[in-house]
């Protein structure tokens, strides 16, 4: 299904078929994105898709030297879906603009997008303030595959506008990104049409090209409603989900799923899976499991290995510090979140933030493991799905007081601000017209700092 292009075989193409047709607007086109993925000291990762076997190239350069332009490497492409991916090699601390081509023209020619390098701070400087969006369920109504009646999606979309105002340097999409439909889950064109469906939302592209975005799924990404390890089209949603982000490339090698790892200034980030490999054993609960023994072990090591980075970030789709042993609450799989937190506890891994979604609500969940040691998990949902509350049974017995938030849409954001020992994190929960509903704060704990 892929294959790598380069530039030099591109390149003679788009000037042949540029000599053959002088007005490039004889046949209209549209390019969806593209969207920025993840951003390195030395590399940018871009993404796009074509509606049409057009073939798209994507020009850079530092604002600085604007006389000196390169063209990005195209790394891989879906043929049939006409996805294109392009890697800009870059230098550290700095600010690139770039464009699109098409048969050598800018496409979009009013577009301005620029995308910003870390700075290398370690061993020099303090660890830079940095703020990081984040949010889950994004549904976008579709009247020939919705069930009957009012539709689930929300036809405010401004709010991601919205979130784009507020100047993240990153978006973390927490799953239930696209919400695949009954009639979406059973064939590759299928699962492939959602996708692109919910990637074409105009009111996504100020986002998309805002910041680096990264990804992670639940079940509406991957399938069937509460889809576990069983589901068997689970080859072809991970292959769609990695054309469709660009999450970075670290994590587990060779290993299937979604699983993958970065750095992003004083703070490590974990986009865990917990699709597939989830199982239930209704004769024994003790061998239930979301993340699978390897990739829990991994997770195990990865926060051992982390331990002198300052903060420590779980992405993962379900709520997993919230008591209530409810709907896909990670309570529901107690001796693997005991065994986790124990091993954080044991291991005196601090300053561990979960970021979960799923819930169709907000709110802010604690636990003290002793010793100075409290883990956070920031549940934020929706974004445009349905919103919801928990019934007056669920008892959340971590949940912080005054946090639970089920009046409307919502995103939050978190913001690392300070130097040294005096670096905090600051909890924001917004709701969808970029209003603060609430602010908690917690200073770094342990030893590690900013070096």
């Amino acid at each position: 299904m892929k294959k790598i292009l380069y530039i030099l075989f591109l390149l003679p193409a788009v000037l042949c078929s540029q000599s053959n047709k002088k007005d490039n607007t004889a046949e209209p086109i549209r390019i969806i994105g593209p969207m920025l993925g993840y951003v390195t000291f030395n590399e940018a990762h871009l993404w796009l898709q074509t509606e049409g076997a057009i073939i798209p190239m994507l020009q850079y350069w530092d604002v600085t030297k604007t006389d000196v332009k390169k063209l990005a490497n195209s790394t891989e492409v879906n043929t049939q879906q006409h996805i294109y991916k392009f890697i800009c090699t870059t230098d550290p601390g700095k600010r690139y603009q770039y464009k699109v081509l098409y048969n050598l023209v800018q496409y979009k020619e009013d577009s301005l997008m620029f995308f910003n390098t870390p700075v290398v701070w370690r061993y020099r400087a303090p660890a830079p303030d940095f703020r990081i969006a984040f949010g889950s369920c994004h549904y976008k109504n579709d009247s020939t595959s919705d069930r009957p009646g009012k539709g689930y999606g929300d036809n405010y979309n401004r709010i991601f506008n919205i979130i784009s105002d507020k100047n993240p340097d990153m978006m973390l999409w927490l799953g239930d990104n696209v919400y695949l439909r009954d009639p979406d889950w059973t064939s590759e064109t299928g699962i492939y049409n959602r996708y692109k469906a919910a990637r074409s939302d105009v009111f996504l592209e100020r986002l998309l090209r805002k910041c680096p975005n990264y990804a992670i799924w639940d079940d509406h990404d991957y399938g069937s409603n509460d889809a576990n390890s069983s589901f068997a089209f689970k080859g072809i949603t991970t292959q769609t989900f990695q054309d469709y982000w660009c999450n970075s490339p670290g994590g587990i090698p060779d290993f299937p799923g979604i699983t993958s790892a970065f750095e992003f200034n004083d703070a490590q980030f974990f986009l865990l899976d917990n699709r597939y490999f989830r199982t239930i054993d209704p004769a024994n609960p003790s061998y239930h499991t979301v993340l699978g023994e390897v990739q829990r072990e991994w997770l195990k090591q990865s926060l051992l290995r982390a331990h002198d980075t300052d903060f420590k970030v779980i992405c993962v789709g379900g709520q997993f510090l919230n008591t209530a042993a409810v709907f896909e609450n990670f309570a529901n799989w107690d001796a693997e979140r005991t065994e986790i937190l124990n091993w954080i506890r044991d291991n005196k891994i601090h300053n561990v933030i979960f970021l979960t979604g799923d819930r169709h609500f907000a709110e802010l969940s604690t636990v003290c493991l002793g010793e100075g040691l409290t883990v956070y998990d920031f549940t934020t949902s929706p974004l445009t799905s349905g919103v919801g509350r928990p019934k007056a049974t669920e008892k959340n017995e971590n949940r912080v007081e005054g946090t639970l938030y089920t009046k409307d849409r919502n995103f939050g954001m978190l913001e690392f601000q300070g130097k040294g020992s005096q670096r905090q994190v600051h909890f924001v929960l917004y709701d969808k017209f970029g209003s603060e509903q609430w602010r908690h704060t917690y200073s770094r704990e342990g030893n590690a700092g900013s070096k």
